[in-house]
């Protein structure tokens, strides 16, 4: 079931990113750097309304999952139900802030007029709480590990954006007609995400939430909301840092890169997305006694799958960008393996916070979630005016070497799991990986930015072959990989098992 789940999950995200990764370059040609820069900006600020929901939406597939392992079928209509309400409120207040702060936001991005920014202040967060909405629904099918509906919800949602956004884009070459697509969108993706909530759950679907159950979950999402709040910090307010210390043109370049690097943050952290609520509903059924076992097969599996995307992006960044939008603006191309080596770090704490957190840990993975956040922004602060976008990247990157190494740290304290273990999960996958990428990283020095897309295309074909086939099959036959991800798992007829247990 988790293989299934996570292959769900993936889907779903991996064609979102890839509609993204279409559309950036039709953005880019239409808009020009600098509306791309302030929709990356406008957007960043918008997510910061998250903050305002006290971390209930992202807590609520935890509470489900413990729900239904205890067969509490109302418990989670009171959580479907305090989630649309607390969506609801953050969603006005955070409107009523956008049309106001329009002003400020055009003193200081520039740009676009103060009536385009209010319209796209106002659409980014509309999407941010039409997509809140669209999780609340969601949770139910994650929580209770069905999760092939409501991601097949996600990617029609994609699909549904996708369209919208692209018409916008041929229709105006204008930021604030692409920003009230988005939001319509959103409103239409909800009609899949309500088909989706139907398909696992039966009528009613919610219900008022008692005093109990709110504070049972709010008092454990504000822990848990630390650790988002460092999601923004190292994802986010780079962008806001480098737009008011540098300008929009810079942050536009940092956002290229930064899509680049979170496209395959994605692919990767899915390596481990089903787990939190498998893993709660596991200690709850089996008592604490299961975390070792899950720590040790999780890290191992999870790092021998994010490993190569890491190393595989950061080696062919100068062919990627280059196919992809047909130029590497600015300082990209090295922009992209330096992020991309940050985040690769950041990665071994996967498995470790995502056990803490179904195991009712969240205020650990919150404190270092706040070390990393503080570190971020006073290295980013302090750094970015003296060196510009590269004082921005080193301090971003010290903050998540930092923070990595004291989780894991914590984590193993924690749960009494030796140092052996966990270097024993993750030096193979990583030796293989860096090892492997020295005949590709020779090529991209060698070559340098390519001088067409065409050429950049077959040289990241050339590129990913050289890399990914020996991986795969020396991972595969060290046995690093998720038993279905084995290259004698893809060799094997339909129908056909395997005698090991699916990772």
């Amino acid at each position: 079931m988790l293989f299934r789940n996570t292959l769900a999950q993936t889907s779903s995200t991996l064609v979102g990113y890839l509609f993204s990764f279409i559309l950036a370059p039709v953005m880019i040609s239409r808009l020009g750097l600098d509306q791309f820069g302030v929709w990356a900006v406008t957007g960043a600020f918008a997510s910061y309304a998250g903050l305002l929901d006290l971390g209930v939406g992202r807590s609520l597939s935890r509470f489900i999952a413990i729900y239904d392992a205890e067969g509490e079928s109302g418990r989670i209509r009171e959580c479907i139900g305090l989630g649309l309400i607390v969506v609801t409120g953050v969603g006005l207040v955070a409107l009523a802030i956008a049309a106001a702060a329009a002003s400020l936001l055009h003193d200081q991005l520039g740009v676009i007029s103060t009536d385009e920014m209010r319209i796209v202040g106002m659409a980014s967060v509309a999407i941010w709480t039409l997509g809140g909405y669209f999780g609340v629904l969601n949770a139910v099918g994650i929580g209770r590990r069905e999760m092939v509906a409501p991601n097949v919800a996600i990617l029609v949602g994609s699909a549904i954006n996708f369209a919208f956004s692209l018409a916008a884009l041929l229709l105006s070459p204008h930021l604030a007609p692409y920003a009230a697509a988005n939001a319509a969108a959103s409103v239409v993706a909800l009609i899949p995400g309500y088909l989706a909530l139907r398909r696992v759950w039966d009528a009613p679907y919610a219900s008022l939430p008692s005093r109990r159950l709110s504070r049972e979950v709010i008092g454990f999402s504000l822990k848990n909301q630390v650790g988002w709040l460092a999601e923004l910090v190292n994802f986010q307010t780079d962008k806001v840092v480098i737009a008011v210390t540098v300008d929009v043109h810079a942050a536009a370049i940092y956002e290229i890169a930064s899509r680049v690097v979170m496209g395959v943050r994605s692919a990767a952290i899915l390596s481990v997305s089903a787990m939190i609520p498998t893993a709660a509903a596991r200690i709850a059924a089996e008592g604490g006694h299961v975390v070792l076992e899950m720590f040790h097969r999780y890290t191992q599996r999870s790092c021998s799958v994010s490993f190569p995307l890491f190393v595989a992006a950061s080696v062919s960044a100068p062919f990627l960008l280059v196919a992809w939008l047909g130029d590497a603006p600015g300082e990209s191309a090295l922009l992209v393996p330096f992020l991309t080596l940050a985040y690769l770090f950041n990665l071994t704490t996967g498995a470790g916070s995502t056990i803490a957190i179904a195991a009712g840990h969240p205020g650990m993975v919150s404190l270092n979630a706040i070390l990393v956040a503080i570190l971020n922004v006073i290295l980013t602060v302090a750094l970015a005016p003296i060196f510009g976008i590269w004082g921005v990247v080193g301090g971003t990157v010290v903050a998540l070497v930092i923070g990595s190494v004291a989780f894991n740290f914590r984590v193993l304290r924690l749960f009494r799991i030796p140092w052996s273990e966990f270097l024993a999960s993750i030096v193979p996958s990583g030796a293989l990986a860096f090892g492997l990428a020295i005949p590709p990283a020779a090529l991209a020095i060698a070559v340098g930015v390519p001088s067409s897309r065409w050429s950049a295309a077959l040289l990241l074909l050339v590129s990913l072959t050289i890399y990914v086939v020996p991986y795969w099959i020396l991972a595969s036959r060290y046995r690093l990989l998720p038993e279905r991800l084995t290259l004698g798992a893809a060799r094997k007829p339909p129908g056909s098992s395997s005698q090991q247990p699916a990772s």
